[in-house]
């Protein structure tokens, strides 16, 4: 019975850490050798991650709220280590790849970031929340 338990409570537990849904008002674009921010762009966007299906969302909002534009991409890769999730998305328009990863940690939440260049990457300031899946 123990160990039924304890299955149920990891399923339950990845499912509910497998989504995840970003407000983004701010890109800050930070040198990793230097740890300083570069420069700071002020942005409206959404990023709606479900790991389960295997695809994120990403939307551009324009002043008035309302979704300018939309894609979705496929997650081809999909590492966890250390409470960082780190994911490869492949873009359907352009077939570009694009390296993002998503940190857990008590002290500073969830927080998104994304790859730019070697040692370059954006930390997206906002709200984030869980989003639920299509595959329950």
């Amino acid at each position: 019975m123990k160990l039924f338990i304890t299955l149920i409570s990891l399923i339950c537990l990845n499912s509910i850490h497998g989504q995840y849904s970003f407000s983004v008002k701010a890109l800050n674009e930070i040198d990793m050798d230097t740890k300083e921010t570069v420069s700071a762009i002020a942005v409206n966007q959404l990023f709606n991650f479900s790991l389960t299906d295997g695809f994120m969302i990403h939307n551009l909002v324009d002043e008035e709220g309302n979704i300018e534009d939309s894609q979705f991409y496929k997650i081809i890769k999909k590492e966890e280590k250390n409470n960082i999730i780190f994911l490869s998305c492949e873009s359907g328009v352009s077939g570009n790849v694009y390296q993002y990863f998503i940190s857990e940690d008590e002290e500073n939440g969830t927080q998104l970031f994304q790859y730019l260049e070697e040692n370059t990457i954006y930390q997206m300031e906002g709200k984030s929340s869980r989003c639920k899946t299509f595959k329950q």
